[in-house]
């Protein structure tokens, strides 16, 4: 019951987040719009920052369960790979969005806070889907599609895989279309299949 409880706030403030902007929304409002008093909000959540933070949270677990549910579906390094970068490309579109409707409204402190909260949000992110790729590699040396990597090799392979396909994701969201991406992202994840074999 509690679980539930916390699921409606937090779905309840990520929309109230997104139409109005973090820092229009107060946990006065939160509460409203959850049907609950605010005291029975802070029973859940002690701040609107901590609320923000299990929104990005609640996002984040989102994003990791569709790419292992996409890469399970696929068979082989590549096709595995491709399902990773197809997912990252559609939620970091999909972020992108989000992110700019909850700025709206933030004075200079506020905005602060957001980026330091985004920014932790983001690295626990990274190490999630850094253990995803490290599994997936480690798999594929066992399999012997790829050469055997070290452990420095290995992370520094997973590195560079993560900030090509950030660096890709934001050209083609800044300049590019979707169909770009449609070609781009296979191509990228040959090329560093190849580079690995």
């Amino acid at each position: 019951m509690a679980s539930d409880k916390r699921t409606h706030i937090l779905s309840t403030a990520q929309k109230l987040f997104q139409e109005k902007g973090l820092g229009m929304v107060t946990m006065e409002d939160v509460a409203r719009a959850a049907g609950m008093g605010k005291s029975s909000l802070y029973y859940y959540f002690k701040s609107k920052e901590e609320i923000f933070d299990a929104v990005l949270e609640t996002e984040i677990s989102e994003i990791i369960l569709e790419t292992m549910k996409r890469m399970s579906s696929r068979s082989g390094l590549l096709e595995k790979l491709m399902a990773f970068a197809a997912v990252k490309f559609e939620m970091a579109r999909k972020r992108k969005s989000l992110y700019r409707a909850m700025e709206a409204g933030m004075d200079a402190v506020a905005l602060s806070r957001y980026n330091e909260l985004k920014k932790g949000v983001h690295l626990r992110y990274l190490e999630k889907e850094k253990v995803i790729l490290q599994q997936l590699l480690i798999q594929a040396a066992g399999d012997r599609s790829i050469k055997t990597l070290h452990p420095k090799e290995l992370d520094q392979a997973v590195m560079m895989f993560l900030s090509a396909l950030r660096g890709m994701n934001r050209e083609i969201t800044l300049f590019g279309s979707a169909e770009q991406a449609d070609e781009l992202l296979p191509a990228f994840c040959r090329l560093f299949q190849r580079g690995l074999q």
